[in-house]
Parts: structure tokens; C-alpha cells; sequence
């Protein structure tokens, strides 16, 4: 959603160009310009014209709150979640001239810089266009796909923000809530007995007892009783 948007701003923010200042057109045959969200950029597309791609870099959960939770149902437990997630756009103007890509990559960062209210108002995004960065201009390498002899030079331009995410979960009805397991022994005492030796082992078997007294008719009884919420 963030590259996306930064696409579309990219977009109208050099449509809005004169011809011949790097007007941006959605024929690829008429740009002076080339947009995208591709990476790598395509020499068989680009051709010759300076070339702007837009990629997302990591974001993470700020938690900023306590378990992230913004509201409690106490009927229900639904719990409503909201955290923020810090991340940077990175914006490659690539050309092969260097003080082309390394103009485009002002007008980018100035605008931006600029316009972020508007950014903003029209968006999801909570947060855009404050501590942004301009790398030196550098040879493209893998940014640029297909440039073997090295002519492309790319100047990235770095914008932090912050976006907002909405959540919500509702447990499930009738849910386990604990579970009683017994478990019993029963037996009859009986009055004691000879054992039987064990011919095969030449052994005598402890018959089972009770205080010392031997017991028969053992059996053993369990019940299992499972209780779930309402």
C-alpha cells in the first residue's frame, strides 16, 4: 500500500511537468520519464530516457502500547488492536548522467518533504516525508538490469514513515474451560493365600496388597468431565 501510494504521487508529481523537465506520460512511448515499482529497472524498457523505481524496505512493530490493545469488549472479549510500523521507501532516479539522476533525486526529496500533508491527508499512512535522506550518486549495479559496460548512475533517495494498522479479534463461543478428570481403584480383600511358584523362572510373584492384607477384583473406574463457557 505505502509503494503504491508513493507511485501515484510520483506520478502526478511529474505528469504535472512541462515538456522537456522530465514529464512523465502513461505511454510508454511518450514519457520522458520512466515510473515504476519494478525492480530491477529493464534497459529494453527504460531505452535511453532516466528512470525513477520505488521499493518498500523493512518495517517492524513499533509496539507501542501493552499488548498493542486499543479497546476491550468485556461481553464478548474482543479485543481491538493498533500499532505503528516504522519503515523506508526507497526511491532510485537512476540515469547515465549523474547530474540528472542526482537533480531528479531533489525534486523527489524536496517535493515530498513539501507536500507530505497532502500526502497524508489523501492516504493511510500516519506518518511520512520527515528526516529524509539523499545518498551520493553510484553506479547502478543490480538496481539497473542489463547494464554490463557500468554507464547507469543511481542517486537513492531515503523517506521514513510510519504506518498505521488496525486490528480486531473475537474468541470463539463455547470455548473448554477447564476439564476434571478422576481416576478410582477398587478391590476386595481377601484372606491370605499361597502363592504359586513359577516353574518357568523359579520365581514366587508378589501377589497385590493392601496394608499387607491380599487383594483380588481389582478394577479400575475414571470419568473425564469436560465443562464450556455459555
Amino acid at each position: 500500500m505505502v509503494r503504491k501510494s508513493m507511485l501515484s504521487f510520483l506520478h502526478g508529481l511529474f505528469e504535472a511537468q512541462d515538456p522537456g523537465c522530465f514529464k512523465w506520460d502513461p505511454s510508454l512511448e511518450d514519457t520522458e520519464l520512466v515510473i515504476t515499482d519494478e525492480a530491477p529497472l529493464r534497459l529494453d524498457v527504460v531505452g535511453k530516457r532516466p528512470g525513477i523505481t520505488v521499493v518498500r524496505g523493512p518495517v517492524r512493530w513499533g509496539q507501542t502500547s501493552l499488548d498493542e490493545m486499543q479497546k476491550l469488549d468485556q461481553v464478548t472479549g474482543a479485543k481491538q488492536k493498533t500499532d505503528l510500523l516504522p519503515g523506508t521507501i526507497s526511491i532510485n532516479c537512476c540515469s547515465q548522467v549523474d547530474l540528472e539522476s542526482e537533480y531528479i533525486a531533489w525534486v523527489v526529496a524536496n517535493h515530498v518533504w513539501l507536500l507530505r500533508e497532502l500526502f497524508m491527508k489523501h492516504t493511510k499512512i500516519h506518518e511520512l516525508g520527515r528526516g529524509i535522506s539523499i545518498g551520493s550518486p553510484s553506479p547502478a549495479g543490480a538496481i539497473v538490469s542489463g547494464d554490463t559496460e557500468g554507464e547507469w548512475i543511481c542517486t537513492t533517495v531515503q523517506v521514513p514513515f510510519h504506518l498505521q494498522v488496525y486490528g480486531r479479534v473475537t474468541p470463539q463461543q463455547n470455548l473448554i474451560q477447564n476439564i476434571e478428570m478422576r481416576m478410582s481403584i477398587r478391590g476386595e480383600v481377601q484372606a491370605q493365600q499361597t502363592p504359586v511358584r513359577d516353574q518357568l523362572r523359579g520365581t514366587t510373584p508378589n501377589a497385590p496388597r493392601i496394608r499387607g492384607r491380599v487383594i483380588r477384583g481389582v478394577a479400575f473406574q475414571q470419568s473425564l468431565n469436560v465443562k464450556k463457557e455459555s
